[in-house]
Formats: structure tokens, C-alpha cells, sequence
């Protein structure tokens, strides 16, 4: 007969065990984690494995959950402008009851958004174990992985069928800036502090041209520096170049091609950044191990039928979200040094 603390370590072996994964074996994929999205998840198996094999992982999921799922994963987001709740919630809520539909099966609960006011707000919910998850572009997330010290990206968000996007710097068509170096001592026109395209990326791609960007009040701005201003809009850039309030400005590739005809005409490109991952959706550090995986392969496999979709599209145009590749975690890396805000002194 076991003892108890046979019993206790038995028992505990068979929680740990992934069953999806010998499921998946059992259905001849060798390794579920080296194929498709990489997760254990139904989902995945499903795709790789075949309909039984899948149903079979669906039905093991949750009992390997059993201890692990209790407090329901919260999406946090940031609205800063008065009226932004309201819409926060019509453009995530779907998305939300999709998700939570496709973990209901697993034991796992999706709870409400949770809504920040701002940047430092929500690095304090991260940190508090308040928000599980967050959709946002390169910048700002590593900004709350910065503050909140337990935030971990691990999907790529593809918007409107693009994966990636890069930022271009434009002038007036008759402007004498040719590159870079000619923007020393000139004002460029950016959007908001938050922008990854238009602001934080043209920024690093500055100073590691060897060019200095500060503010165009700064006292300390002299005339080997590239100084800016925001116009906390993409057509109010281009309307501010067109208009001699700023001698070039910097956004997205796609907001260049979305200006009108009419402004687009007066204006030329003279750079382009190497392109970044369009968004990231990360999770807190210390999130249940079980549930991460479950949640990012219901996550990737939402865009697999037409209401997953359609919620996904109404949540800022999300077309799918991807696994991060090897490629890309390199990037974010190496972006992480010129994109991260360095420590106030």
C-alpha cells in the first residue's frame, strides 16, 4: 500500500503531466510544442493532431486545471481621455466574450476589463497582480515591463493583415532635407509621448544616427539638436510641415498611405525605419503556467471562425494574433535599449 507521501507525489506527477502533449504523440505529432503555435492547448492539437485527438485534449484540459485556475484573467487597458471608457469597452468587450467562451470548457474564467488611467497606473496593477494580460504597441509595453518589473510579451498582435510596420520620416517636397543629419538644428513634428510610430520609434532611430532630440522648449535645446513638437495627430503633422510649424515629421508607413491625396501630394518621404512587430499582447510574470498556455492558444485560434473575427476586427482591428518568433524576441531586445525610457536623474 502507498504511503501518503507517495500518494502526494504520485498525485502531484499526475497533475503536472501534459496531457495535451501525449495526446498529441499518441496521434503521431512527436512534439505539439514544435509545430503550429507551439502551445499544449486543444486548439493546437486540433489543427496538428486531428479532430479526435483535439477533443480528447479538450477534455483532459480541465482536470489539469482543477488547482490551478481560480482567480479569473483580466485585460488591462489604458484610456486617458475622459470619454475613453465607455469605448474601451465596446472595443474590447466582444473580444473578451469570445475568449471567455472558448476557455469556459478548461475551468478558466475571463473576468471584466480593467481600465487604467494611464501608463503608470497600469504598471501598478500589473504589479499588483490586478491585470493578467495587455494588447499594446512596442513602445508602451516596454515601458510597463520597465515599471511593473513582471510583464511578459509573448503573442504578436497583426492588425488589419499587417505583422509588422516601420515608421518614414517626411518633409514639403521642396524642403532641402535630403536624410537625417539634415534634421540637425530642425524641428520635426511627432504625435504623442505614448506613440511607438510616432514618436518613440523616429526618436531611436535618431539618436542612433548620432543625432541628440529633445523638446523644442527645452532651454538646453541648441542648434546641433533635433528638437520636437507634438501634434497629437497624424493629419495634424503633416498639416503642421505643410504649414512651416516643424520642418519634417515621422509616423507609420500606413498613415502616410491613409493621408489625402490633396496633403500626400505637397510631401515626400526621405527614410524609413527598419520595421517592428505591429503589437504585442503580454501576459504578467507569474501567471499560472497552465493557464498562459491555454489562454494563448485560445488567443491564436480566435480568428478561426467568422464571430472570432468580426470581435476581433472591432477590437482596433485586430486580424490575428501570432507567436513570437525567435527573430522577433532578438529584435525586442535590441530595441528595448534605444526604446526604453532611460531612468530619470
Amino acid at each position: 500500500m502507498l504511503s501518503a507521501l507517495q500518494v502526494a507525489a504520485v498525485s502531484y506527477l499526475i497533475g503536472s503531466l501534459p496531457f495535451s502533449f501525449l495526446v498529441a504523440r499518441a496521434f503521431g505529432v512527436h512534439d505539439v510544442r514544435q509545430v503550429g503555435s507551439g502551445n499544449v492547448g486543444a486548439t493546437n492539437v486540433l489543427r496538428n493532431a486531428g479532430k479526435v485527438a483535439g477533443a480528447l485534449a479538450l477534455l483532459v484540459a480541465p482536470h489539469a486545471l482543477a488547482q490551478g485556475a481560480r482567480a479569473p484573467l483580466r485585460l488591462g487597458v489604458i484610456a486617458e481621455e475622459a470619454n475613453e471608457p465607455d469605448r474601451m469597452l465596446s472595443v474590447f468587450g466582444e473580444m473578451l466574450g469570445r475568449l471567455r467562451e472558448r476557455l469556459a470548457p478548461s475551468g478558466v474564467d475571463v473576468g471584466g476589463l480593467v481600465i487604467a488611467r494611464d501608463v503608470d497606473d497600469l504598471s501598478q496593477r500589473i504589479a499588483a497582480g490586478e491585470v493578467d494580460l495587455i494588447v499594446e504597441t512596442v513602445f508602451p509595453t516596454l515601458v510597463l515591463q520597465e515599471r511593473s518589473r513582471r510583464l511578459e510579451p509573448a503573442l504578436v498582435v497583426v492588425r488589419r493583415g499587417q505583422r509588422e510596420y516601420r515608421s518614414v520620416f517626411f518633409t514639403k517636397k521642396d524642403a532641402p532635407i535630403r536624410d537625417l543629419a539634415d534634421l540637425r538644428g530642425r524641428t520635426l513634428v511627432l504625435q504623442v509621448l505614448r506613440s511607438t510610430s510616432a514618436f518613440a520609434l523616429p526618436k531611436a532611430e535618431l539618436e542612433r544616427a548620432g543625432l541628440a532630440v529633445v523638446p523644442a522648449d527645452d532651454p538646453r535645446a541648441g542648434r546641433g539638436q533635433v528638437r520636437y513638437v507634438l501634434a497629437f495627430a497624424e493629419i495634424n503633422q503633416a498639416v503642421w510641415v505643410l504649414h512651416g510649424k516643424g520642418d519634417a515629421g515621422a509616423f507609420n508607413e500606413g498613415d502616410w498611405a491613409a493621408l489625402p491625396e490633396k496633403i500626400r501630394s505637397q510631401l515626400r518621404v526621405f527614410h524609413e525605419t527598419q520595421p517592428i512587430v505591429r503589437g504585442l499582447l503580454s501576459f504578467r510574470a507569474g501567471l499560472d503556467p497552465r493557464v498562459r498556455r491555454l489562454a494563448e492558444d485560445a488567443l491564436q485560434g480566435l480568428d478561426d471562425d467568422a464571430p472570432g473575427r468580426a470581435a476581433l476586427a472591432q477590437a482596433s482591428g485586430i486580424t490575428r494574433f501570432e507567436p513570437l518568433s525567435a527573430r522577433d524576441r532578438q529584435e525586442l531586445r535590441g530595441l528595448a535599449a534605444v526604446l526604453r525610457p532611460r531612468p530619470s536623474r
